[in-house]
């Protein structure tokens, strides 16, 4: 489905999102002729406003893959069909339940509202995209905890330069932080951009390292958890020779002084990188609510992330099931380490254990490896782009900051899914290779428990109307209408037609039982949430009524009170026994 986004927004706080579904409610939505001159007593017809129930039927075990295929020239392949993939999950063929095609840099601008009349409704030709409207939301989060002083300067340099050249009156860009400090949203304007940029410093959160022994993130992880004898080894001889001189009478002393670094080293790495990975999180929570093209770019020389890989794996799911990608900037730079690191560095060398230093540069360069798994495995996951081991760093923002010119989302329902938390390698290619290239999800981890169906499902109608995305379960169409009642006062009204011979009715004691809840959201020309309103009508239809409301279908108003502005209108529209979901996304622009 060309164009496809799905919207949230962080700066509303996370108690503010827990509970948004209640905040759509309370509004002036009216039925127009429901039954066109017939009876629409409250026992065939009755509408009021409730707390949303989300009885949205869920599909259980969806796992999300999307695809990027290129040719040999390189060049992004957009012609292929479901027929010509094939998923593999842990080399078991798989059917695919969901597919589309994705362009997210294609969108279809349309000429401004004209003028509104002053004495009566205006017509507003509906669109999807107004040209006014942003088209482009860039999120680029800067791991400052991870970053030493001189990447943060030559990173946010090399923005800089990159922002101020390729920013258009079309897009927004948010700096992020790990830290949760000197944080910018969204905005178009430069000077509040590059000041953002000039706030950004290193951010240490757990204070100096010990010189000795020297312990790093991935040494720590193999002494604690893997009980590694070398890793352990090479702690304990680095202490007995710092602190005793290489005396083997205190060998278990220095033994335990390692084990005890050890233990600290570890609680200093599970706290950076638990905030670095929140920190990211709630990025892509933030860029789920907004409309138009949406991409975060992770800025970080990496980050052990070997006992988070669940915790990165709901990330992936989060930015698949909400059309965000995900891309990451190595701000390390060209970067050529040397067998026992920099002199720089002041590594600790014991010369009488040459065997140990040659397994710690070892574990140094494979520390290294790990590191670096989130910035290529995010990217790889969620169809975004890797940079790294390059100095070009201008050129490495111009790369991760652009969109696939296409993608294709794939999906399938696994057969008997344990939920036991395990890995599940994934294999997608191509059942006519012809020479191409395919970049997709490399595995993901089954769930640990049964999720809680109700906050699935609250989660899920949420999503549909923080989103941009064209739902058609049920035939709608939307249309708006605004009134001018002074220079700085407007009505805005929309309305909103729905098919009902789509739905299914229930039939009990002579009646056709269904429930269709219809909620109306408005948001400002940036995506951000303004008000919303919900209506939930019940059916008791009599056949002749149901046959008649068939035929002419079912209209509703909506309106608000707003100023003259350029704003985004999202109609969602659900049944209870059907399950079944609408949406549609109108941009309207009402002059001063």
């Amino acid at each position: 489905m060309p164009g496809r986004t799905v919207k949230r927004r962080r700066c509303l706080s996370r108690p503010v999102l827990a509970t948004l579904g209640a905040a759509l409610l309370l509004g002036s939505l009216s039925l127009i002729h429901p039954l066109r001159g017939q009876s629409s007593s409250a026992d065939e017809l009755s509408s009021k406003e409730s707390e949303p129930d989300y009885k949205l039927e869920v599909e259980r075990n969806l796992v999300q893959v999307r695809v990027v295929v290129r040719d040999a020239k390189g060049r992004v392949v957009s012609n292929l069909h479901q027929n010509d993939f094939q998923i593999l999950d842990n080399g078991k063929p798989q059917t695919i339940s969901h597919f589309s095609l994705e362009l997210p840099q294609t969108g279809k601008g349309a000429p401004p509202a004209a003028p509104a009349a002053q004495a009566e409704p205006k017509l507003v030709p509906e669109t999807e995209e107004n040209p006014r409207a942003p088209r482009r939301y860039l999120a680029l989060y800067f791991d400052d905890i991870h970053m030493p002083f001189e990447e943060v300067a030559l990173v946010r340099k090399a923005a800089e330069q990159y922002l101020k050249s390729a920013l258009t009156p079309g897009d927004r860009v948010a700096l992020f932080t790990a830290s949760g400090l000197s944080n910018l949203d969204f905005t178009g304007d430069w000077d509040a951009i590059d000041a953002g940029l000039q706030r950004l410093q290193p951010r240490s959160l757990t204070g100096e390292s010990f010189p000795c022994p020297e312990v790093g993130d991935y040494q720590a992880y193999l002494i604690v958890h893997e009980h590694n004898a070398v890793a352990e080894d090479i702690a304990t001889y680095e202490v007995l020779h710092c602190r005793f001189r290489d005396d083997p009478r205190f060998l278990e002393n220095a033994r335990t002084e390692a084990l005890s670094a050890a233990d600290r080293q570890l609680q200093k790495y599970e706290q950076t990188t638990e905030n670095s990975l929140r920190g990211l999180e709630e990025v892509v929570r933030r860029m789920a609510l907004l409309p138009g093209q949406r991409s975060v770019v992770l800025i970080s020389p990496g980050f052990l992330t070997i006992s988070n890989r669940f915790r990165i794996n709901e990330i992936v799911n989060r930015a698949l099931r909400t059309n965000v990608i995900v891309n990451a900037l190595d701000s390390k730079g060209l970067f050529a380490p040397l067998p026992i690191g920099d002199v720089s560095e002041n590594h600790v060398i014991v010369p009488n254990r040459a065997d140990l230093m040659g397994q710690k540069a070892q574990l140094l360069n494979s520390g290294r490896n790990h590191n670096e798994e989130v910035l290529r495995d995010l990217p790889a996951d969620t169809g975004g782009v890797y940079f790294g081991n390059s100095n070009d760093l201008v050129g490495g923002f111009q790369r991760v900051s652009e969109l696939p010119e296409a993608y294709y989302s794939l999906a399938f329902s696994p057969e008997k899914l344990k939920f036991n938390g395990r890995y599940h390698q994934l294999r997608v290619k191509l059942v006519h290779p012809s020479g191409y290239t395919v970049k997709a999800r490399h595995g993901y981890y089954a769930p640990k428990t049964s999720e809680d169906p109700k906050s699935r499902e609250k989660e899920q109608i949420l999503e549909a109307v923080f989103s941009q995305e064209k739902l058609d379960q049920i035939p709608m169409e939307v249309h708006t209408q605004f009134f001018k009642q002074s220079q700085l006062d407007a009505t805005l009204s929309i309305l909103a037609r729905v098919d009902l011979g789509a739905l299914r009715f229930r039939k009990a004691d002579g009646r056709n039982l269904n429930n269709l809840t219809v909620i109306t959201a408005l948001f400002d020309r940036n995506g951000n949430y303004l008000q919303g309103k919900e209506r939930r009508l019940d059916f008791r239809l009599r056949d002749t009524s149901l046959a008649k409301l068939t035929e002419t279908g079912l209209t509703m108003k909506t309106s608000f009170n707003v100023k003259p502005g350029t704003y985004l209108i999202r109609e969602v529209v659900r049944d209870s026994e059907g399950s079944r979901i609408s949406g549609l996304t109108r941009t309207v622009e009402i002059p001063y």
